[in-house]
């Protein structure tokens, strides 16, 4: 069985706030950027022991970890490895409240 990567609500509602902020001021930027995020996220498939551990009180984000866009290094990208692959939760910007936004998690996956 090959793995496979499952992303959440947010992750999806986050790609679509990236995009159209980056959009709305260099159409061409955002496409690029986007097609980084698409790279980095499949690539967790093969490495996903990359970044560091998201240290965290709350059970629900126990074993999450972060991995750093490249090159766009203030994208950060939260997720957790599975038996059957990768669960992405989140794409957020480095310079916003981290750990705020991480309590508000939501782990719904998409279908």
């Amino acid at each position: 069985m090959s793995k496979r990567i499952r992303r959440t609500k947010q992750l999806r509602q986050d790609l679509i706030d990236v995009y159209r902020y980056i959009h709305e001021r260099n159409p061409r930027a955002a496409e690029k950027v986007f097609d980084a995020i698409e790279r980095n996220i499949k690539s967790l498939l093969e490495t996903p022991g990359v970044g560091h551990r998201w240290e965290s009180s709350d059970p629900r984000l126990e074993g999450m970890r972060v991995a750093v866009v490249t090159p766009y290094r203030n994208y950060l990208i939260f997720f957790r490895a599975s038996p059957k692959g990768v669960d992405v939760y989140r794409l957020i910007h480095g310079a916003r409240e981290l750990g705020e936004i991480m309590d508000e998690i939501d782990v719904e996956f998409e279908r």
